[in-house]
């Protein structure tokens, strides 16, 4: 039997020029995990990661606070979604790019619940499957790439202890093929999921079983200013 536990990456860098890093909370996440991990007396045999900065970032923290001499392994099915070019194809005439709607965002009277709404429609009118060619990887393609990864760690993890860093849209997408749920309630379970938040599935190959998902105590008691999702 192979333990796979998947790290959603740090906190990113929402609202800067470049998103796709971590920032100092989401650095002190990953390490803190790390030290968690270390402290647990835990080690891996075999480290997966997506192609991201934000997953090597993770990983690169993580297993240094472990004292551990893997380096993740680099796997493309591992990736996040888009979730620019989601957002852009909610409204392309009202917004022509990203800043536009970050700022309309941050003016608006509540932000965090003003993203929440307008992320839900856009991915919404991803999942339906009728705008299919406003988008270079539909959502039936990036399910098909996220069970692919899973598949692919999954037969070269034959009784190994496995840690994969990656997305909560990857991870979110593995328990759907596993537990069955509406796309709907899939992209509901990626908007809890927490930055460096453990899921842990127990697999023979033909078997998989869910240990744990969300798993978020190590930070509670590190205190709640590391508890993020987004």
């Amino acid at each position: 039997m192979a333990l796979i536990t998947f790290v959603r990456h740090g906190q990113a860098s929402w609202g800067t020029d470049n998103y796709d890093q971590l920032s100092i909370k989401g650095t002190e996440q990953a390490r803190v995990l790390g030290k968690v991990f270390d402290d647990q007396a835990k080690s891996f045999d075999i480290a997966w990661r997506g192609e991201m900065v934000r997953h090597y970032e993770t990983a690169q923290h993580c297993l240094s606070e472990m004292h551990s001499s893997l380096v993740a392994i680099p796997h493309t099915g591992l990736n996040e979604f888009d979730h620019e070019q989601i957002l852009l194809n909610l409204d392309k005439k009202k917004y022509a790019n990203k800043f536009e709607i970050i700022q309309f965002i941050k003016n608006s009277t509540h932000p965090t619940k003003t993203l929440g709404d307008m992320f839900a429609e856009a991915v919404y009118r991803w999942q339906s499957g009728e705008y299919d060619t406003d988008y270079t990887e539909t959502w039936k393609q990036f399910q098909n790439r996220c069970v692919g990864a899973f598949t692919d760690i999954v037969n070269s993890s034959k009784g190994k202890n496995v840690v994969v860093f990656s997305s909560g849209g990857v991870i979110s997408v593995i328990i759907q093929s596993l537990l069955g749920l509406s796309d709907r309630a899939t992209f509901r379970l990626n908007w809890s999921l927490v930055n460096c938040g453990i899921t842990q599935i127990l697999s023979d190959t033909k078997r998989h079983s869910i240990l744990s998902m969300n798993e978020h105590q190590h930070f509670r008691e590190h205190g709640i200013n590391l508890l993020t999702w987004h």
